[in-house]
Order: C-alpha cells, then structure tokens, then sequence
C-alpha cells in the first residue's frame, strides 16, 4: 500500500515575536542595568544641589520609555524595519530641516517642539542612518564594490550630515562620517575606494579648517563682527575658539579653554579613589560646567577616582565587545551591518566624550551613554542597545 505523502506545514512568519523576550542574551541588559544605576547617582550627585531631583528623576522615566522601545525592537525582525527605512530617511530629512527654523537654544537649533514634548533630530538620525546604511548596502549587494555606488553611500549620508552642520551641531554630524565609512567598509567595499575618499577628505578637510582658524582672533570685543561676517556652512565663533584654546593653549586665552581646565582639574583633584559621594568641589562650588551633560565624565571622576573610571570604561568594553560578539555570530550580513553600526554610534560617544573630559580633544558637545542628561539620546541609545539584542534573534523568522 503506497504511503500517502503529506505536506508539511510551513512554519509561522512573524514580524513581531514576543517570545523573544524570553531568549534574549541577559548579559547585556544587566551591564545596562549597571550603567543607568551609575548614571542615576552620578546625575543626582550633580545636580541635587540646584535641581534636586528634577534631572534624576525624568532620567529614570527615559530609561522606562526606553525599556519597551528596546523590548518592541528586540521582538520585531529588524528585516522588517530595515525595509521601512526609505521612508525613515524622508521622515528624518524633514524633521532636520524642521529644525533650521525652529528657536535657538545656546547658540543652536537643535529640537522640535511637539506640544509638551522636544525631540533633538538629530540624535534620532544616527539611529535612522543605521537602517538606511543597512538597506542600501543589502539593496545594491556586490555592486558595492564599484566606485559609484560607494560614492552613492555618501550622498545619501551627505544631506542629514549637512542639515546637522547647519544647526549647528559638529559632534553629531562627525559620528555619521565614521558610521558611514566602516558601514561600508563592512558591506565588502575595495579598499582602495575606502583610502582614496579618506585622502580625498583630508585634502578637503584640512585647508578648511586652516582657513577657519589661522586668522582667528579669540578677542571677545570682535565677536560680533565674526558672526556677521560667517557664512551659513562656516564654523561658529565659539567652534573656532574651542578649536584655537586647544590648539594653542600655550597663549593663555583662559576663556577659551576654561572648560578643559576646570574638568582636568576635576579629573585630576579625584586622585585614585576619588573624594567620595556629593563631595566634588569643582561641581559644589560651580566651577565645572555642563557637569550634568557634556562633563559629567569629569564629575564622575572626581567622586569616584581612577578606580572608578576604571570600572566605568570596562563597563562600557564589556557592552561593546558583546556587541561585537552578536555582529561576528550573525547569521545574515545585514544583521551583522546593523550591530557594527550600533558599535560605532556607542563607541563614538564613549570616547570622544572621554577624551574631551581628559583634554585629549577640543570641546564639543556630545553626551557620554548612560551617564549625560538628555532624554533624546537615552531613547536612542536604548534603541541601539534593542537592535543588539535583535540580531541573535533573526534565524530565518521573516522573509519579504
């Protein structure tokens, strides 16, 4: 009797997978976990003396928001995600261009207002760019390896980099230029493409900002005139000065580096264990700034030493390096490209922010992850840490 053959049935597609709560990597969300604790109480520490506990406490409703935006991305096939991202570089472009029109604050204009909410575009573009990058990289395949298309991955990073100069916003739009780059590099780009742009860059860079800065006077009588007198893609007044006081710091322009000198000294003042919880001078007496935000490194160590910076940057390794370990074991490139981007925007913040703290590099402002007030760069960073633990999830789950 011949047997009767049945089909079996084809597993269940799904775009959104709850169980995948239950399998994720527990790892990394523990360092998270670490990470906003320590942020918590290094934020209160520095500012309960003049906001008590206003900063720490929405600090805390971030991190909630950005619990179930990284549980809603960590169950969704970033497959899926990934094919919606034209649509989010559009969405993206008018929301920074939005931004040109919107009202300064500190000399940039950087946020939107939506009712009682201000979003920072901005920051939400480094996210979007990862999924564009991914797309376009798995859209055109081995046709990367021809100069044109790769030319054609900077022209559709260039447009977000030039509406984020134009707020201005240096520090943000630098990152893209890195994510861009090894993004590209990872897609199985030539390497002799790779080096001829980073020439090509240099070449463009560099004379740039010898013109920016050779005839520069950090004088602040002539500081109107130099505002009058820049053009719409030229660095501000306070940019050259940051750029100058670090530059040439042995002329003595104390306003121009005062924020290097005061976190030095903080960083240095905190010796090997630090002076201890609230006990920070430099922040009690006013005399660091931006101590909740772009210096709150210099906070840190002051409080809690070398000891302390030491088990904060293997924090911040131990979460890179999973990251990385996600990305190697990948089963399909673009999860691979997704992680490797994510890496890249983290990294950039931890150390170029340190390196600042440490007057290793010229102010700019970037917040350092987990540690910096500011609720739209924890949201996106949670985000980015969703999309780690995503890509071990994808075995063949979504299809389009």
């Amino acid at each position: 009797m011949a047997k009767i053959k049945t089909k079996k049935p084809s597993p269940v597609v799904r775009i959104v997978d709850w169980r995948n709560l239950t399998r994720m990597d527990w790892f990394m969300p523990i360092i998270v976990l670490i990470l906003a604790i320590i942020g918590w109480v290094t934020l209160y520490s520095a500012t309960e003396i003049q906001y008590e506990s206003y900063f720490v406490t929405r600090q805390m409703a971030a991190f909630g928001i950005g619990v179930l935006i990284a549980a809603l991305i960590l169950c969704t096939d970033y497959r899926f995600v990934v094919a919606l991202a034209p649509i989010m570089y559009l969405a993206i472009l008018v929301m920074l261009y939005a931004t040109l029109s919107a009202d300064a604050i500190k000399g940039s204009s950087r946020w939107l207002n939506l009712g009682p909410v201000s979003i920072q575009p901005s920051e939400l573009s480094k996210f979007v760019m990862v999924y564009v990058l991914a797309w376009y990289f798995n859209f055109v395949g081995d046709r990367i390896k021809k100069l044109p298309f790769v030319i054609l991955t900077f022209v559709i990073a260039g447009p977000p980099i030039l509406l984020i100069l134009g707020q201005p916003d240096l520090g943000t739009a630098v990152c893209l230029i890195p994510l861009t780059g090894i993004m590209l590099f990872l897609a199985g780009s030539r390497i002799w493409h790779l080096v001829f742009l980073v020439l090509a860059g240099i070449v463009v860079l560099l004379p740039f900002v010898y013109f920016q800065i050779h005839d520069f006077d950090p004088n602040p009588k002539l500081r109107s005139t130099m505002i009058e007198a820049a053009g719409p893609y030229d660095l501000k007044y306070h940019q050259k000065k940051r750029i100058h006081s670090f530059l040439f710091a042995d002329e003595g322009d104390n306003d121009g580096d005062y924020q290097q000198i005061q976190s030095t000294i903080a960083v240095g003042s905190g010796g090997l264990k630090g002076k201890g919880f609230q006990q920070g001078t430099q922040t009690r007496l006013s005399y660091l700034p931006y101590h909740y935000t772009d210096f709150i490194f210099a906070h840190y160590a002051e409080e809690r030493g070398f000891v302390g910076c030491a088990i904060l940057m293997c924090l911040y390794a131990a979460l890179l390096l999973r990251g990385l370990m996600f990305a190697r074991e990948c089963p399909d490139m673009m999860g691979t490209q997704l992680a490797v981007g994510v890496i890249v925007i983290l990294t950039y913040h931890s150390v170029i922010n340190i390196a600042i703290n440490i007057d290793l590099l010229p102010v700019t402002g970037l917040p350092l992850p987990f540690m910096s007030w500011g609720r739209t760069f924890y949201l996106t960073t949670m985000a980015c840490i969703g999309i780690l633990l995503s890509v071990p999830m994808r075995k063949n789950a979504f299809v389009y």
